[in-house]
């Protein structure tokens, strides 16, 4: 309910922003963009309940995550697409979203010897998009957008142990090892948003930024644990441009 209420006040304000344009009529175009996404990270694992910015415990009553420190991913994303007429357009996207990185470590001291135990987490997120784009009116930047989103994501964990202690001498010694794991899982959802596209004057480029709402999910085993069904979409913000190949 909060993701749509943004969408609804952020392509609010893009209408009051509105100005006349006519843009491209038809044509091939490639172009990019810069983004934030904000994770939703709930859902289920297993039994337990998930939260992606809860540490990784089963304490009764709570639930397990991967430690996040917030629920943002920043990236960019590459796009083709073909624009039919002046109100409809096909796109394909590919968001390639900065790796996310968590650690959670727990201690335990007995005066003469140290024990340390943690567990580190590489979240590699990459979304290929499938959108229709609708023009309501061809004098006007503002569009609206539907489509498909197909997630992968690959995870590195790596969980390492170590123990330090004084020596029969008072020498320091310290012990340790590590164990890394790699797993990777994938998710589908529907996308909806809209946006605000801004042409330049001799129809060959376009400026553009839009909001967004993916349903991703996951329905898979992760870490040889079944039943992770996490919602890994989001609600994402986005600036970028177009360039049209063909237009003289």
């Amino acid at each position: 309910m909060k993701s749509m209420v943004l969408i609804v006040a952020f392509l609010a304000g893009l209408g009051c922003l509105a100005a006349r344009a006519e843009g491209p009529a038809s044509g091939i175009y490639v172009g990019g963009a810069v983004g934030v996404q904000w994770v939703n990270g709930t859902g289920t694992w297993a039994e337990y309940d998930f939260e992606i910015d809860s540490p990784l415990s089963v304490e009764e009553g709570g639930s397990v995550g991967l430690a996040w420190t917030d629920k943002i991913l920043l990236g960019l994303k590459p796009l083709v697409g073909y624009r039919i007429n002046h109100t409809l357009a096909l796109q394909v996207g590919y968001g390639l979203n900065i790796p996310k990185s968590s650690q959670q470590t727990t201690t335990e001291s007995d005066g003469f010897t140290s024990y340390e135990q943690g567990l580190s987490v590489e979240w590699k997120q990459r979304s290929l998009e499938f959108l229709g784009i609708i023009h309501p009116d061809s004098d006007l930047g503002f569009f609206f957008f539907a489509g498909l989103d197909l997630t992968r994501i690959e995870t590195k964990i790596t969980l390492y142990e170590g123990l330090e202690y004084d020596d029969f001498y008072g020498n320091p010694v310290a012990q340790g090892q590590a164990q890394e794991e790699a797993d990777k899982i994938s998710a589908t959802g529907v996308i909806f948003g809209g946006g605000m596209e801004f042409p330049s004057d001799d129809n060959k480029r376009s400026a553009y930024i839009s909001v967004q709402y993916s349903t991703a999910k996951t329905n898979d085993t992760f870490f040889g644990t079944e039943d992770f069904k996490v919602n890994v979409g989001g609600i994402s913000f986005m600036i970028g441009v177009k360039w049209y190949l063909f237009n003289k």
